[in-house]
């Protein structure tokens, strides 16, 4: 149940990482983490959630605001 608490705790925190990203630096790092998250828990559906979202950020912040 811990193990649980952790996975869900450290997918919260991917999330709040690539929705902070504003910069290459930034997307670096949040790829970085998603593969250490993939690493311990070996949750490849989160996993693509949040390569998907790290993408849909990175396309977003390339996009020109109006």
């Amino acid at each position: 149940m811990g193990d649980l608490i952790k996975q869900i705790s450290a997918k919260a925190k991917a999330i709040n990482i690539i929705n902070s990203c504003v910069c290459g630096l930034h997307f670096e790092s949040a790829e970085k983490y998603i593969e250490l998250y993939h690493n311990k828990f070996e949750d490849f559906l989160g996993y693509n959630e949040l390569k998907r979202e790290l993408q849909r950020v990175r396309v977003e912040s390339l996009t020109p605001k109006r």
